[in-house]
């Protein structure tokens, strides 16, 4: 019943930790950033979860919940740099 844990939670826990990271490295000039995304990471952990533990009893949909968090989080990552590169640009004007 709790197998999905093994995989999703470990896997979500480094997707958290990557974002947190990427995030204080661009280093934005607003301190509310890095817990508006720390907070939307922990609600696409709540739904990813959510959608594995369903997809199990499903048969072969349950891999697809953890490829779409990995994804959705990349074009998040490369959104947010490309946010902090137009700021930087928009700050050298």
């Amino acid at each position: 019943m709790f197998a999905i844990y093994k995989v999703m939670l470990p896997l979500v826990l480094i997707v958290f930790v990557l974002m947190g990271l990427w995030v204080s490295y661009l280093h934005f000039p607003w301190e509310w950033i890095i817990y508006a995304v720390m907070g939307l990471e922990v609600l696409l952990a709540t739904v990813a979860m959510t959608m594995e533990y369903q997809a199990q009893h499903a048969g072969s949909t349950s891999g697809w919940g953890s490829m779409g968090i990995i994804g959705g989080n990349v074009v998040f990552a490369c959104l947010l740099g490309l946010f902090r590169c137009v700021l930087w640009w928009y700050q050298k004007i």
